[in-house]
């Protein structure tokens, strides 16, 4: 912040920076407790523009990957053992992945795909 104030660092290499602190950081810390912050955020999920984000790579190591293999493992262990007591168990989302840019390119293609043949089998819907 000091090389900020000084003038020897710019607004957008601040920005920057403080995108790739660790989620684990005071500041985001600061983040979560913050009020404004968080009728910011209810105000663009009610609108529809809040998506929720998937982990860094850089924050998805060996032992995050361990625990969310454990933690879906478990959550259909959970499920099946509600399902033998013939009761319908409540749907359980995987623990959530870094998306790449070689999967956000594989589901691209495969949307356009998609959508070429709906074009062609159903050609008057847009």
């Amino acid at each position: 912040m000091l090389d900020f104030f000084r003038g020897e660092m710019s607004g957008d290499a601040l920005l920057d920076f403080i995108d790739h602190l660790p989620t684990d950081s005071a500041y985001f810390a600061e983040m979560a407790e913050d009020e404004e912050y968080a009728e910011l955020l209810l105000d663009q999920e009610a609108a529809g523009q809040a998506a929720p984000a998937a982990p860094r790579m850089t924050e998805y190591g060996p032992q995050v990957r361990a625990l969310a293999a454990v933690y879906d493992r478990l959550s259909y262990l959970v499920s099946v053992q509600i399902a033998r007591a013939n009761k319908t168990p409540p749907r359980f989302d995987p623990y959530p992945r870094p998306v790449t840019a070689l999967e956000r390119k594989r589901r691209a293609r495969t949307q356009h795909k998609h959508s070429a043949l709906v074009a062609r089998l159903v050609p008057n819907r847009r």
